[in-house]
């Protein structure tokens, strides 16, 4: 299983690195820089609203039905049509509660068409997850790896090519942007659809109430498992937003710190997706999964770290070469944010492992006290210090409830991350950090930000050193494939 799992691991991370960062730096950052500062703000919070309450269109039917199929393929077939009528249920249910919450905060009356664009890809979005996580299910992660970026793949076509052409060069209609993206969700679920209909046959929609209900049953653990994460991860952006006189522009500066973490979370979600079906099939099949997940941790730090400490010590450079509003400002909410990437990357190995265990009682309640932890945090700082206090409290959310996770593990499943993986990712961070500091200090003036690609890449080769990652045994996986 280890050898698979790094087998679709290098397939996954190659093409996920070319066409999210391209989205997210090519697209998404261009876009920034050409509309107005405070509509930007605007738009970033409503997109953390939707994805907060999305939830409620996917009732955790994805993360149940990822384990399920795993452990029960031949079920596929017959919870198909079930599974699919359920999800425009719940469709109708995120509708109608996001535009009630989008009424009382005032976007339904002033930023009409944003909403309900956003609120309409978000839901064309739930539905690939869902028809994702039953080829993942099946065991086909290539298939499902390149169905995570046709989304992002498309909007670059039909977008990037006339950004960068200058075919908006006198200013950019942000609605627009979400229409190419509500377009490109949509391209994406007929295509998950019929790959999907190719193994389930077609569906056959008959409304059951008994079955219906059971589905939601399943879903419920789930359901709150993923609206705690997305809370204490996503709301602060709409918490800013509201709260500050300036909550606009802050919500703007936030978003252009925050898009190099979603950029580097990627590969922690990427992760979970390839994870979350192996640990199943091994735990059902009575496995041991720690050397899975021992390798999982030791790959995913082995890159967290490096590029976590190379960018607070190249934050400035990095924001003032990226925005036209960075400055020192920015680069402090970049370090704090990327800072958090650790835990959370951590987070996709260990929670993983724990839902595909079936703790998920136990999960909830350390997600329970983190939304606590992140709402009493963002309260207490973001008056006091705008958006670099939302980022403080990311970091010291992210912190806490990764090192819960550590604790359940070893209390749950008798295995956490060793003494020795311990002194290694210690060794690798202050290797990283002064890799990156003599890469500012003597090639920064003269090769630029290709000093932090290079203190990257010799971060990472220090990990080769320290045995982070195995590298003979993905020679054999890959020569094997």
């Amino acid at each position: 299983m280890r050898g698979e799992f790094l087998g679709n691991l290098v397939f996954l991370l190659f093409i996920n690195l070319v066409v999210k960062p391209t989205y997210l730096f090519g697209i998404e950052r261009v876009v920034q820089n050409s509309v107005q500062e405070e509509l930007f703000g605007v738009y970033f919070s409503i997109v953390n609203l939707t994805l907060i309450f999305n939830v409620l269109s996917d009732f955790g039917l994805q993360g149940y039905n990822a384990r399920h199929i795993a452990q029960h393929p031949q079920l596929l077939p017959k919870y198909f049509s079930d599974f699919l009528l359920t999800k425009a249920l719940l469709a109708l249910l995120y509708t109608a509660v996001l535009l009630i919450i989008g009424a009382l905060l005032g976007y339904l009356q002033h930023y009409p068409f944003i909403l309900l664009g956003m609120m309409a890809g978000q839901v064309l979005n739930s539905m690939v997850l869902y028809l994702r996580s039953n080829l993942a299910g099946l065991g086909l992660y290539w298939i499902d790896s390149l169905l995570s970026v046709l989304d992002r793949f498309l909007v670059i076509i039909f977008l990037g090519i006339p950004l960068w052409m200058g075919r908006f060069d006198q200013g950019f209609p942000l609605q627009h942007f979400v229409n190419v993206q509500m377009m490109a969700f949509g391209i994406s679920a007929l295509v998950a659809f019929g790959l999907v209909v190719r193994r389930a046959g077609w569906p056959v929609f008959r409304l059951k109430k008994a079955r219906v209900l059971a589905v939601l049953r399943a879903g419920v653990p789930f359901v709150l498992t993923y609206i705690l994460m997305n809370l204490y991860t996503r709301a602060d952006a709409p918490m800013m937003e509201q709260m500050l006189p300036n909550g606009k522009v802050q919500a703007n500066l936030y978003a252009s710190a925050f898009r190099l973490l979603e950029a580097s979370n990627v590969i922690g979600f990427l992760f979970a997706g390839l994870l979350m079906p192996m640990y199943a099939r091994m735990l059902r099949a009575g496995q041991n999964v720690a050397p899975l997940a021992h390798l999982g941790i030791q790959i995913i730090w082995s890159g967290a770290i490096s590029l976590a400490m190379c960018c607070l010590v190249f934050r400035l450079p990095i924001m003032k070469a990226l925005y036209a509003t960075g400055g020192p400002y920015s680069a402090q909410l970049l370090g704090w944010l990327m800072l958090s990437f650790i835990p959370m990357s951590g987070v996709y190995i260990f929670g993983s492992l724990l839902t595909a265990q079936g703790s998920l009682k136990q999960l909830n309640r350390v997600y329970v006290c983190g939304v606590i932890l992140n709402f009493s945090l963002n309260l207490l700082l973001i008056p006091k210090m705008q958006a670099l206090g939302a980022a403080l409290a990311n970091f010291s959310t992210q912190a806490i409830i990764f090192s819960a996770q550590l604790f359940l593990c070893h209390k749950i499943m008798g295995f956490s991350v060793t003494t020795r993986q311990v002194g290694q990712f210690v060794a690798l961070g202050l290797g990283a950090w002064g890799l990156a500091w003599l890469g500012q200090q003597y090639l920064y003036e003269g090769i630029r930000l290709w000093a932090f690609v290079m203190a990257f890449f010799a971060s990472c080769f220090l990990a080769l050193i320290l045995r982070l990652i195995p590298l003979r045994e993905l020679f054999k996986t890959l020569k094997a494939s």
